[in-house]
């Protein structure tokens, strides 16, 4: 009887104690599971900072979030956020797909880097979509699906450098906004994690041909030659040129 009653209690002990782990750990075991997605995805290394968990509150603090360049351009981030903070649907975790309200991320910085024909968005790209291509496998299958209804990077500052110039070219993209990430039916974190980064890619691209004779000027430049440095379409760049030389006749 002493010996039934001395493993009642030691078991009562383990179970206490793997709870209390569970519950203090969980912030350890869901930054892991952050960082292996969009490595996953996207190939490139990633750090975070720290990620806090409030399961009575349903929500989810970020912080020193970052992501790597892709091999061929600096050690720099290509992205990094200060702050983040996550809302769930506390009634979705049990179930099939896990339902997020809502991902806001500020103090965002993006780094476009030219570098011999080349940009590192578009490298990241090619990153993202060929791991996208890839047989799905057993493992990532059963994967855990997800839904974002809301994801936000606020106020997103974009820095543009190229080798051997100085000076650094700055927009302001202002928010970059997705919805309905992942669909009703969910995608896996890795899934999600590459939209993401070929959004992030596409505004960035996107802003700064619109930008070119505007960074040309920060930079230092001439428009009709910025092209190569950059990696982006010779056709678009030499449109901007033509509109600089118009606005001087």
């Amino acid at each position: 009887m002493k010996n039934s009653r001395y493993l009642i209690v030691v078991g009562a002990l383990v179970a206490v104690a793997g709870l209390m782990f569970l519950y203090n750990g969980k912030d350890w075991l869901v930054r892991n599971a952050v960082v292996k997605a969009v490595e996953d995805a996207t190939g490139v290394s990633v750090r975070l900072g720290s990620l806090r968990i409030e399961l009575t509150q349903a929500d989810g603090f970020i912080k020193d979030f970052r992501m790597g360049n892709p091999k061929g351009f600096s050690r720099d981030d290509l992205l990094s956020v200060g702050t983040g903070r996550v809302t769930l649907d506390i009634g979705s975790v049990t179930g099939s797909v896990i339902r997020i309200k809502t991902v806001q991320m500020e103090k965002v910085a993006i780094l476009f880097e030219g570098s011999g024909n080349k940009n590192n968005m578009t490298a990241l790209e090619a990153q993202v979509n060929e791991r996208s291509a890839r047989p799905e496998g057993t493992k990532e299958t059963k994967s855990k699906k997800y839904r974002i209804d809301s994801f936000v990077l606020k106020d997103v500052k974009l820095d543009v450098r190229m080798p051997g110039i100085v000076k650094v070219g700055n927009l302001d993209l202002g928010d970059i906004r997705m919805s309905n990430l992942g669909g009703q039916n969910g995608a896996t974190a890795s899934e999600i994690a590459g939209r993401v980064s070929n959004e992030i890619s596409s505004r960035a691209k996107s802003a700064v041909i619109k930008n070119m004779v505007k960074l040309a000027e920060q930079m230092g430049m001439d428009v009709s030659k910025i092209a190569d440095g950059l990696g982006l379409p010779t056709g678009v760049l030499n449109d901007a040129a033509g509109f600089l030389q118009n606005l001087f006749k």
